[in-house]
């Protein structure tokens, strides 16, 4: 049976799964959620409705990290997304980590809050989210400054 990916494209945590079965050349189909019936086939596997979610056979996995941890276990490509050495991988899943909580999940929050009706938008969790940012992209700018 074929992989079945149900995402969307402008999803950051739908990109990072894209990437993983890109680079790895699997095979797979885009169930690309936005009209009725997708968006309910979601509902029936996820209730909590949230994406990307990843169906593989008879297993269900929610949540891009463990999409790619699950991918990298049961369809293994040339490209290893996670290192094998325990102490590289933690280093991969705390980057994986931060950019989730603190680059996207703010982000998306401006974001959403743009699409809002005027009258139900929130300055302060947007001011919030805003300072995250600012604190996140200067740890960045230390943290990586001798990276490749």
């Amino acid at each position: 049976m074929t992989l079945k990916l149900y995402a969307h494209p402008f999803s950051s945590y739908c990109q990072k799964v894209l990437i993983a079965l890109y680079e790895n050349g699997t095979v797979f189909e885009y169930r690309m959620l936005g009209d009725e019936q997708s968006n309910a086939e979601l509902e029936a596997l996820w209730p909590i409705k949230r994406f990307p979610v990843l169906v593989d056979n008879d297993r269900t996995v929610m949540e891009a990290s463990i999409i790619i941890e699950h991918l990298g276990l049961y369809h293994p490509g040339p490209v290893r997304m996670i290192p094998e050495d325990a102490r590289e991988a933690l280093d991969v899943r705390l980057l994986d980590r931060f950019f989730d909580n603190y680059v996207m999940t703010p982000m998306q929050k401006i974001v959403l809050d743009r699409l809002r009706p005027e009258q139900d938008r929130d300055p302060y969790g947007v001011s919030e989210a805003r300072a995250i940012l600012d604190r996140a992209y200067a740890w960045l700018d230390r943290t990586l400054v001798d990276r490749e």
